[in-house]
């Protein structure tokens, strides 16, 4: 049996990308979310890193395929890499990633922009906005919101353009008005369940004792956080 292309979800994080790895897990699929399980069952001889973003930008100052090392996944998803130190989000690299892969799928998932924004600025308790504000050098949390429309304007752009003349091979889903069914429909072959996606990232509408709030929040704020 041929094997399946690979799909991979180049929208940003905080767009449903633990739903969609959790589709493709569902069916029975080497699925990767943000990063790398320690117990992955698959070689990965040639990297050293766990995020996923971190092994693609590894691979891509090597010289080598983007996603070597890990190249036994049909499913990747939530590509970014932000620490202490940098951030990188590998959703950039779609055009190597079709020159490495042909055959690829690349998923466009998106939602309402402010939205988006608003779920990033509460992601982690706050702890990824300031540490991304902190990273990039900018002033304060508007600066980073500025900056953030306008790289999601500009992917989306980018995305769509280069992907004109290949309308098969990109799939648009936008979490909030286009129904599962929709999805699993232009990926027959992947024997997708719509009863398998679940909004299991989200937080908006949860409400919590305000005591495992202020521990939630501190654990966020302090925990040590992987360099790699």
């Amino acid at each position: 049996m041929a094997e399946l292309p690979k799909v991979v979800a180049i929208g940003f994080n905080k767009c449903a990308t633990r739903s969609l790895a959790q589709l493709f897990a569902a069916a029975g699929h080497p699925a990767l979310h943000q990063k790398v399980p320690q117990r992955w069952p698959f070689s990965r001889a040639s990297c050293r890193r766990r995020k996923l973003g971190g092994i693609m930008r590894t691979n891509l100052e090597a010289g080598r395929p983007v996603f070597a090392g890990v190249e036994r996944a049909v499913f990747y998803g939530d590509l970014i890499d932000s620490n202490q130190r940098f951030t990188f989000d590998g959703n950039g690299l779609f055009r190597e990633i079709l020159r490495d892969y042909p055959n690829t799928i690349l998923l466009l998932n998106w939602r309402n922009r402010e939205d988006w924004i608003r779920s990033r600025l509460q992601h982690g308790h706050g702890e990824f906005a300031l540490r991304e504000q902190r990273v990039r050098g900018l002033g304060s949390e508007e600066e980073l919101c500025v900056l953030w429309r306008a790289e999601w304007d500009a992917h989306l752009a980018a995305v769509r353009s280069f992907m004109a003349d290949r309308p098969d091979q990109l799939v648009e889903f936008n979490i909030d008005t286009d129904p599962i069914e929709a999805l699993i429909a232009r990926l027959p072959a992947y024997g997708l369940r719509p009863e398998h996606y679940g909004d299991i990232g989200r937080s908006r509408g949860r409400r919590l004792p305000a005591w495992l709030q202020a521990a939630k929040r501190w654990l966020a704020h302090h925990r040590p956080r992987a360099q790699r």
